[in-house]
């Protein structure tokens, strides 16, 4: 195989090897646009790749290699390790791809089972309040429907109906429409009345919650409060106040009443945890003592 290699020149060396990975590579699809950009940036980070003169310094310890041999033995090198480098870039990118596409398509389900949920919840609550209008727009289309049917109903049957009647039919059809505008109106204006009456009781519950802490953790307060979806006012309190005692904890104030050496009862002390374990010490020894 050393002599071969040593007949044939370097060029001819790299022709055959890269034929060889095109045969390799020959029952491949037709490249993508994509595939085709990622294959050029892969080409623009192995150009500068040199290694003949690292295969130069590893083949200069054995004098009965010829230079010929050497340069070839270095292209043949080359051309390996940039094929490597060049699958291994490949790899990366379409891992880097796949994790990319995942997260797009989990960030996605997640959006939209919060938005089916919000969506849900404010259909629920119009149509509880606005059972009323709901019933009468659908009374009113039934009636245009009944009329339109009737005025129709006559004239197949040949039905003579005076022209003041057909008007008394008109008058109503309109009003009915009249009524249905108005009924879209106020359906508008429910919506968003419910929207930003949920607004309101959010910031207000937000705000009763975190009054007693202070200007640094209020800010802090709110940062948290920002993903807690908001249902309704006392469950959502509840959230708030697990937040609130998950991330500012306060320290518990006990009163403690105990007697003085002459017996006298002492005045109440306001203690935190460890001033009450030294008055509880000190209380034990003076009874010993006694």
């Amino acid at each position: 195989m050393v002599n071969k290699m040593e007949m044939m020149k370097a060029g001819d060396l790299k022709s055959q090897y890269e034929n060889i990975m095109a045969a390799m590579q020959a029952e491949k699809a037709e490249p993508t646009e994509e595939e085709l950009e990622k294959a050029e940036a892969v080409e623009a980070r192995i150009k500068d790749i040199n290694v003949k003169e690292d295969v130069q310094a590893l083949m200069n310890a054995d004098d009965s290699l010829s230079e010929d041999f050497k340069v070839k033995a270095a292209t043949i090198f080359e051309a390996a390790v940039k094929s490597k480098v060049r699958s291994e870039i490949e790899r990366i990118h379409e891992e880097v791809g796949s994790e990319k596409e995942t997260e797009i398509e989990t960030f996605k389900e997640e959006l939209t089972e919060k938005v089916d949920t919000y969506l849900n919840y404010v259909v629920e609550e119009w149509t509880k309040e606005n059972e009323l209008a709901i019933e009468r727009g659908l009374k009113g289309e039934i009636a245009e429907d009944f009329i339109s049917g009737l005025k129709q109903l006559f004239e197949d049957h040949y039905i003579d109906v005076p022209n003041e009647k057909y008007d008394v039919l008109e008058a109503q059809s309109e009003r009915i429409s009249e009524l249905e505008d108005k009924l879209n109106e106020s359906i508008e204006k429910s919506v968003e009345l419910v929207n930003s009456n949920s607004k309101l009781v959010r910031e207000q519950v937000i705000s009763e919650v975190s009054e007693d802490l202070a200007d640094t953790e209020i800010e802090k307060f709110k940062g948290l409060t920002e993903d807690v979806d908001f249902a309704d006012e006392e469950s959502f309190r509840e959230k708030l106040n697990t937040l609130k005692e998950s991330y500012f904890p306060k320290n518990t104030v006990v009163e403690q009443t105990f007697d003085d050496e002459d017996g006298s009862t002492a005045k109440d002390i306001d203690t935190t945890d460890a001033m009450n374990a030294y008055l509880s010490a000190i209380s034990r020894n003076q009874k010993a003592s006694a």
